[in-house]
């Protein structure tokens, strides 16, 4: 056998192994991001669930005319622990892109300043009760076109 035949064979051997090699760091790189992209998918949709399911809770406090005026207070404190809002922003923060963890710590923020209306004694209808809910209704706005627009596949 020729040696021009065994370095033509070696070559055709590096050419394959290395086409291969790159055919699966491709595929691996896809695979991860799309991985990456899925949890933030979830970890988002989490936060949002949180931040709603609260936000619900204290509005129902601000509602409850019925109740003096420390049990609407405590309803509407609980409401952060219960579900679990700042744990779930801080796994957002972890994932997400600067943006979105800005908004997110932004729209966390203004259910804090809802929830603080209401402790202070102030009901649904009252002025400052419907500033709170919708500065937190243009944060979560906001948010969530970021979280759009960072789910997008590039």
């Amino acid at each position: 056998m020729e040696w021009t035949a065994l370095v033509a064979t070696l070559v055709g051997a590096v050419i394959g192994v290395g086409s291969t090699l790159v055919t699966e760091r491709v595929s691996w790189r896809r695979n991860a991001s799309e991985q990456d992209r899925e949890a933030l998918r979830t970890t988002a949709a989490q936060f949002l669930e949180a931040l709603t399911e609260a936000r619900d809770t204290i509005s129902d406090a601000s509602r409850s005319e019925h109740l003096p005026v420390d049990e609407r207070a405590q309803l509407a404190r609980a409401a952060f622990l219960t579900y679990g809002v700042h744990a779930k922003q801080y796994q957002l923060e972890l994932l997400a892109t600067p943006e979105v963890a800005e908004c997110t710590r932004d729209a966390a923020h203004q259910l804090v300043l809802y929830r603080d209306a209401v402790t202070a004694g102030h009901l649904r209808d009252a002025p400052e009760c419907a500033q709170a809910r919708r500065m937190f209704r243009e944060a979560r706005q906001k948010l969530m076109g970021a979280m759009r627009a960072s789910l997008v596949r590039p």
